[in-house]
């Protein structure tokens, strides 16, 4: 079985003899790996700076194990040629020289308030909605409050409406819905109901998303520089977690109690000496309200890359929406 190396070639309108795929022959080996990529090098990079081009090898296998992996996982449940995977392409800046601190609480109107899912397991329609309200400011400066209840209601299986559900489902649902309401005409209530359409016209639409690699703590630097982006958190049951009121959160997870977030930024604690370099952390926009954490907000350490971050915040890949209108 082979899947389509979409994320790479960026091809999903290109003839099919141009396409590259992927299987499971081609990431059995360091050897069959550099035979896939120098495929795909002569196809898409051949005008790149020949310097460049083993520092994309490390990029491109990571990118090709993951569509893999993702495609194996997706494919019981859709045909291969409906799964069109992209990924972060890194920026300029990448990965050496990347800003030392990221927040985007400090540009104004970027994020809308926090917000207070209640009983509702909807933290995924939260941090997905927050995403889209980010970025359809950051391009087409207008801000507005979409639809968290639209989307617990209307987003289809596998997302569970208050029984949890994941972000990428959601975008999906906006892209076939062609936009998603405000808030205000249709709001929040805190509890699963029957999916309506109310009036009026959707008031945003997305083009499509992008996946952040997992366990890459600076490509998910690259990535919020750019948007806030939906990160998966584990561990949001334990005691500590719901008792979080402030400071660099250290754990204990436990790795289960799955619950997603927008990540908002990341930066380092000041130092205090040159014993003392500081803390390194992410910044995480909860749906708790903002009684709970640095007024709604978690600032969790950064780093444990190997172990998928602390309380798995790298463990899978992020996820953010992109092309707005």
């Amino acid at each position: 079985m082979v899947a389509a190396l979409a994320a790479m070639a960026l091809a999903a309108s290109m003839p099919v003899k141009d396409r590259i795929y992927v299987s499971s022959e081609n990431i059995a080996s360091e050897e069959s790996m550099r035979g896939l990529y120098e495929r795909w090098y002569a196809l898409y990079r051949r005008d790149d700076d020949p310097s460049e081009k083993e520092k994309r090898f490390g990029i491109f296998k990571e990118e090709a194990r993951a569509v893999y992996e993702l495609n194996e996982g997706n494919e019981r449940i859709q045909p291969r040629d409906e799964i069109k995977l992209n990924f972060h392409q890194p920026s300029q800046y990448y990965p050496d020289n990347l800003p030392l601190y990221v927040d985007w609480r400090d540009v104004d109107d970027v994020l809308t308030s926090v917000k207070t899912q209640g009983n509702c397991g909807s933290c995924w329609a939260i941090a997905a909605t927050g995403a889209m309200e980010s970025i359809h400011f950051l391009k087409n400066n207008k801000r507005t409050n979409l639809s968290i209840q639209e989307l617990v209601d209307c987003s289809p299986s596998p997302n569970m409406g208050c029984d949890g559900g994941r972000a990428s489902k959601a975008f999906q649902y906006v892209i076939k819905k062609h936009g998603i309401h405000s808030s205000a005409q249709y709001p929040y209530v805190g509890n699963g109901s029957h999916c309506t359409t109310p009036s009026g016209s959707r008031v945003m639409s997305i083009k499509s998303y992008h996946y952040v690699h997992r366990c890459n703590e600076k490509l998910l630097m690259d990535a919020v520089g750019h948007a806030p982006v939906v990160v998966a958190v584990l561990g949001s049951n334990t005691t500590e977690y719901k008792r979080y009121s402030g400071g660099i959160f250290r754990g204990p997870c436990n790795g289960t109690g799955g619950h997603q977030a927008l990540l908002v930024g990341y930066g380092t604690t000041r130092s205090d000496d040159a014993n003392n370099p500081g803390v390194k952390y992410w910044v995480v926009k909860n749906s708790w309200g903002e009684s709970w954490g640095e007024r709604g907000y978690l600032r969790i350490e950064r780093g444990h890359q190997a172990d998928g971050g602390l309380c798995g915040i790298m463990l899978h890949h992020s996820v953010y929406p992109v092309d707005p209108k």
